[in-house]
């Protein structure tokens, strides 16, 4: 290795080896070449220190969470391994040095005041009376009310949606499985609504986006999130998880307990309606589901009322 690359091309032709070799690397890569970019604006050279790996690891932890940092570790840890052939001294940081990295963290579980409110100030966006308002109050009431990932939602097209069935179209998800999944009468009306407006701005045609700028594109991914950000921060909430914010993807664990809160209400049995939720939300493994249930005091006050009734009920056959 010539002592005068930067660490952008080394990281780089670490990469294309991988490629080769059949890994994808996508989401690593791309923490690799901001670890490479924090590495040449410090000007480094010589054997990577553990201490730059840490910094670079730890740089926005404040704004994130040490779950982050322990993630970031265990990315660019493999590659100091590859690192060390070219220079000796390198050090590869110890496993788990700033914890796990693939802990749970508990999520922020809204609270229907709170899913309303993020509604209602999404439906005052500028400009007033145009698509964008309207799209982004629609998009957030999906993501709460079915517990799509936002990326489904943003892949979803006009062709995805058949109203008078109530049904919805998930295609290619996560796992590279479609699904198709019932709607709630108050969540047909709002896609209704919405469509209809649509069509006053951009066309409907069945594979266009559903949720679609004027130009008729579909959303960024970039883009949502800081619309989003713009608005919790104007609506100041505090995040109860453990993540530093609430966040999109918390709507879909909310929707997740909400919904077994209602079983247990409803006295249904959770064992087989779990089973159902798996195939809901689209995951490979019912353990992926019972994931995203959190503990709430609702939640918990639902499941020991029914254990009360359950005990009641058995002493009554005594």
């Amino acid at each position: 290795m010539n002592r005068a690359d930067t660490m952008q091309a080394t990281v780089q032709r670490y990469l294309d080896e991988r490629h080769r070799l059949g890994f994808s690397l996508k989401s690593p890569g791309t923490e690799l070449m901001r670890f490479a970019r924090f590495a040449d604006a410090r000007d480094h050279q010589g054997p990577l220190t553990l201490d730059l790996q840490l910094d670079w690891a730890r740089e926005h932890v404040a704004r994130t969470s040490t779950v982050t940092a322990a993630r970031r570790l265990e990315v660019v840890r493999p590659f100091a391994t590859y690192y060390r052939q070219f220079e000796s001294a390198t050090e590869v940081p110890p496993p788990f040095i700033l914890g796990r990295g693939h802990r749970r963290l508990a999520p922020h579980i809204y609270t229907d005041q709170e899913i309303g409110d993020l509604l209602t100030l999404s439906d005052r966006l500028t400009p007033s009376g145009g698509l964008r308002p309207l799209t982004y109050k629609t998009l957030f009431g999906l993501i709460a009310a079915t517990g799509l990932r936002i990326s489904e939602a943003l892949n979803l097209q006009v062709k995805d949606i058949d109203l008078p069935m109530a049904t919805l179209t998930v295609r290619q998800t996560k796992f590279h499985k479609s699904r198709c999944l019932a709607l709630h009468a108050s969540v047909v009306q709002a896609l209704s609504d919405y469509l209809r407006a649509r069509q006053r701005f951009i066309d409907c045609a069945g594979e266009t986006p559903v949720f679609a700028s004027l130009s008729g594109r579909a959303l960024s991914l970039s883009g949502v999130h800081h619309v989003f950000a713009g608005l919790r921060d104007q609506l100041g909430w505090r995040a109860r998880g453990e993540h530093a914010r609430p966040r999109i993807h918390d709507l879909r664990h909310t929707m997740v307990v909400r919904r077994v809160q209602l079983w247990h209400e409803g006295g249904a049995s959770i064992e087989h309606a779990m089973f159902w939720l798996c195939t809901y939300l689209g995951h490979a493994n019912i353990s992926d589901t019972y994931w995203y249930l959190t503990g709430t005091p609702e939640l918990m006050e639902s499941v020991g009322a029914r254990f009360e009734r359950f005990v009641r009920q058995g002493a009554g056959h005594e």
